[in-house]
């Protein structure tokens, strides 16, 4: 229903507004697949699609994935084809699509991932480290570990 929704997002705004002075679940010890991850992309850039950029989860992904960037789109009040000039980026490695707070016609995002070879992730939900690094090897992670050989 729209008004849980409009509720969803005020929500989502407090919370990326908010310093995080608390220790968040699951990223206090980084897993064995955020090692893994890192390894994989470090000095790389991902762009995640989807949410409200939150600055603690950005500084948290990218310190922990040693990233060189990472490129958040909130995508409010965008159509999926805003999107391409990012996943066509050379540069970007990956693409996560934060599912969970994207709106259905995100989804055309693969064919993007497709057309420049770029690896799709889809997030349910959660931004930490732990969570992000997970559902990368789960859903790409071969293709990742072959990354790893073929960009500099």
């Amino acid at each position: 229903p729209k008004n849980c929704q409009l509720v969803l997002r005020e929500i989502d705004r407090f919370l990326s507004e908010r310093p995080a002075k608390i220790e968040l679940p699951n990223t206090a010890t980084p897993t064995g697949e955020v090692q893994r991850v890192a390894e994989l992309l470090r000095g790389r850039t991902v762009v995640l699609i989807g949410g409200e950029r939150r600055s603690w989860a950005a500084d948290a992904l990218t310190q922990a994935f040693g990233l060189n960037e990472l490129i958040w789109i909130e995508g409010h009040d965008q159509s999926y084809a805003d999107f391409e000039p990012q996943v066509a980026r050379p540069e970007v490695a990956v693409v996560i699509l934060a599912i969970r707070w994207s709106r259905h016609g995100f989804g055309e995002v693969k064919e993007f991932c497709d057309r420049y070879d770029k690896l799709l992730v889809r997030l349910p939900g959660g931004y930490s480290p732990n969570l992000v690094a997970f559902h990368m090897l789960s859903q790409v992670g071969e293709r990742l570990g072959k990354l790893d050989l073929a960009m500099p």
